[in-house]
């Protein structure tokens, strides 16, 4: 398979636009199905605003106000379906 045929492939893929979702190095392809994958553009943004904004004001409070408690229980209704449970 050439360059010019795999760039025509990507050009076509439905998925093509999802790649300006993460940061990855211009040039780079990165093929990894099994660790962690390319950081979503989103994530330090969240993870500040998270930080900041919820831990850092809200302290122990975050659990309840934040509905940290409520995590596990929310994200195992969201994969149960995935996982047949």
């Amino acid at each position: 398979v050439s360059t010019k045929q795999i760039n025509t492939l990507d050009a076509n893929d439905k998925l093509s636009g999802k790649r300006e979702l993460f940061n990855l190095p211009d040039g780079v392809i990165y093929l990894n199905g099994n660790s962690l994958g390319p950081l979503p553009c989103n994530v330090q943004q969240r993870l500040d605003a998270v930080i900041s904004g919820q831990w850092g004001k809200d302290l122990i409070g975050s659990w309840n106000k934040h509905g940290w408690i409520d995590l596990p229980l929310r994200v195992g209704e969201k994969i149960a379906p995935m996982l047949g449970a």
